[in-house]
């Protein structure tokens, strides 16, 4: 069995720190000032560069940029945006929650140790959804937007992980706060329509008389959707001409970009998305 990867942020503190405790002086003096230098050298270009980046785009834009687990590890490495690994995992998980919310689970991470997150997962037992399904999903959306991610323990299993240290606020279980946004009769099947549901941007499909919603913005651009083809379920952006799936936002042709997903449902015969959650027991 494959060892999981390590997390790079702990490998680099380890070769450091094995360089600045070398048994030769005059290394440990060497290795000082070059790091020294270096960090200088880069925190003097990322400042400026994220200063002009800021001032040309704006918080929005660079809130795209540093949604790249990438992007966001260099900046943290500079102080230049907040190392806050706990959030990294919430918004990786961002990515799922709209689809795990419409089969009526809820996740709650508890702890993060590593690359190793323990869930608390709510809702399985109601909804007859098998928790190993639920776990693939995390873990796929982990993969992907948590640098260093090993794997998903589910914090209430016996032996998950001993001495496991609860968090004194942990987020409540949460529902989806459905928006109507049109009439289902104004959705034919094979077609697609562009909403607004509370700022946000989203485009309902017709697939089949199945009915789905996925952010409308190919991928980290700006670019809408709502120009694209949909061929069944395949939803080819006008613009760039990248293909996702609708019913999961994944990319089907290569790509690692995934669009976001969100909850819908149907009553009394209006299409109703949610793109926001509420505690259980709130209002």
């Amino acid at each position: 069995m494959t060892p999981p990867e390590r997390d790079v942020l702990d490998e680099v503190h380890e070769l450091i720190g094995a360089l600045e405790s070398h048994a030769d002086p005059r290394v440990r003096e060497q290795v000082a000032a070059l790091l020294e230098r270096v960090d200088t050298v880069h925190r003097t270009a990322l400042t400026h560069l994220m200063s002009a980046i800021h001032a040309m785009g704006g918080d929005a834009f660079v809130n795209r940029l540093t949604a790249d687990p990438a992007v966001r590890l260099l900046l943290m490495s500079y102080d230049l945006v907040a190392v806050d690994r706990r959030i990294q995992a919430e918004e990786a998980l961002d990515a799922v929650r709209g689809h795990l919310h419409a089969r009526g689970i809820d996740v709650e991470i508890t702890e993060l140790v590593g690359g190793v997150v323990y869930v608390r997962i709510h809702g399985l037992e109601t909804n007859g959804v098998a928790e190993s399904a639920v776990r693939q999903d995390l873990e796929e959306a982990l993969k992907a937007g948590l640098l260093g991610f090993q794997e998903v323990v589910p914090a209430d299993r016996p032996g998950a992980g001993p001495g496991l240290v609860q968090l004194g606020r942990s987020r409540p279980a949460h529902r989806p706060v459905y928006r109507e946004v049109l009439a289902l009769h104004d959705l034919p099947p094979g077609r697609m329509r562009p909403v607004d549901v509370d700022g946000t941007s989203v485009l309902v499909a017709n697939v089949a008389g199945e009915l789905y919603a996925v952010g409308n913005r190919c991928g980290d651009s700006p670019l809408p959707l709502e120009f694209g083809e949909l061929n069944t379920a395949e939803l080819r952006c006008s613009w760039h001409g990248c293909r996702y799936d609708v019913r999961t936002g994944a990319r089907v042709d290569g790509g690692t970009e995934r669009l976001a997903v969100y909850p819908v449902a149907v009553r009394d015969g209006a299409i109703q998305v949610a793109v926001g959650v509420e505690a259980v027991g709130a209002g």
